[in-house]
């Protein structure tokens, strides 16, 4: 998963590659997810022609990481689409994956990884068929802490080069999930002790994780029992604390599900039916001083998925009243303009009389 952050520290990114680190300078706090209509699958060789049951598991793969939601794969136009996949391709290519794969011979050969490109419009017009939209690539960024304990010992993972992130990361890139480690550097050794992140204490996790700048912050304990491993969770986000426990056997398996169960919870604000309509809001923004502040207010809101149309109601001096056309929930769309930090939700109206559903300063 290829994504573009605006974050103000060096940080280090797991649903990439492992110690691809970005070093960027503008403040924010949503990250921008690239490549949603692409993915790939390790094959054992190539071919002319995408095979149709590889391409309907890549479309299905896709489907999930541009909606948000992996329960949308039983609805009937999805099914047949997933049947017949050709038509929503839009290029493949192979590439040497560097590991071993049996061919249908029973044979070891070298794999190969199929990447697979779909057709965006159209991906698009098969959820909505469907009764479902895009999530957008503007996503929460979600900052994980794990503490693993092994042999009586209790120790940050990610301090060098660990490969026990690989199911993590892929399991993100699948669900367009951006996750990222911290840095594990003095800074951090010294806001966070392992103690405070096994016991799940809020306030330490929070002053420490305060340097990224996340939307959500992960905090994960790990343990062998039974043979296998087991593990718990808490998840921080928008001043709420949740808990839950991990799933499966293998140590693979619990960091796969932790991503999934993560998605389920950070994306729940933004997914809905298409059928879920708002219509007519109003917002208005406050500290619209400039034509340039104009632009990027219109050209944020418009991005938004739950915003199907944005028009200028009225402005009074330094604020907006927009009128917005929705896709969703006015929940959802409070939620998708607080990835913006630069919309500044006020308590009260800017003006007076005014029948705006929420009210903004625009500013850093």
């Amino acid at each position: 998963m290829i994504i573009t952050s605006r974050f103000n520290s060096t940080i280090c990114l797991l649903g990439g590659t492992l110690l691809a680190c970005l070093l960027v300078a503008a403040p924010a706090q949503a990250v921008r997810v690239q490549a949603l209509y692409s993915t790939e699958l390790l094959v054992a060789q190539q071919s002319m022609q995408v095979e149709p049951a590889l391409g309907g598991k890549a479309l299905a793969q896709v489907l999930v990481k541009v909606s948000g939601r992996p329960d949308i794969l039983d609805a009937e136009p999805i099914t047949a689409a997933m049947a017949a996949p050709q038509r929503y391709i839009q290029q493949f290519s192979y590439h040497n994956a560097g590991i071993s794969r049996t061919n249908g011979a029973g044979q070891e050969v070298p794999a190969q990884r199929l990447k697979i490109d779909f057709i965006p419009v159209l991906v698009d017009q098969l959820l909505s068929q469907s009764g479902y939209r895009t999530l957008g690539a503007e996503r929460p960024g979600v900052l994980v802490w794990i503490v693993e304990e092994r042999s009586q010992r209790r120790e940050f993972l990610g301090r060098e080069e660990d490969p026990v992130f690989a199911p993590m990361r892929e399991r993100a890139r699948q669900r367009g999930l951006p996750i990222f480690r911290p840095l594990m550097d003095l800074e951090d050794q010294n806001a966070l002790s392992v103690a405070d992140a096994w016991g799940f204490f809020d306030e330490p996790v929070q002053a420490a994780s305060s340097r990224y700048q996340a939307d959500a912050i992960l905090v994960g304990r790990l343990y062998p029992a039974g043979g296998g491993w087991r593990s718990r969770w808490m998840l921080l986000r928008n001043g709420e604390r949740s808990q839950f426990e991990g799933a499966g056997t293998t140590l693979d398996e619990h960091l796969s599900a932790a991503v999934d169960q993560t998605a389920e919870r950070v994306f729940a604000d933004f997914v809905a039916p298409v059928g879920d309509l708002q219509q007519g809001v109003l917002i208005e923004i406050g500290g619209v001083n400039r034509f340039d502040d104009y632009a990027q207010v219109m050209q944020y809101l418009r991005e938004v998925t739950v915003v199907r149309d944005v028009a200028l109601s009225e402005q009074n001096a330094a604020v907006l009243t927009l009128s917005l056309q929705l896709n969703g929930s006015l929940k959802q769309l409070e939620s998708a303009i607080a990835l913006n930090n630069r919309f500044h939700l006020q308590p009260e109206r800017l003006l007076p009389f005014s029948d705006a559903r929420l009210s903004y300063r625009w500013g850093d």
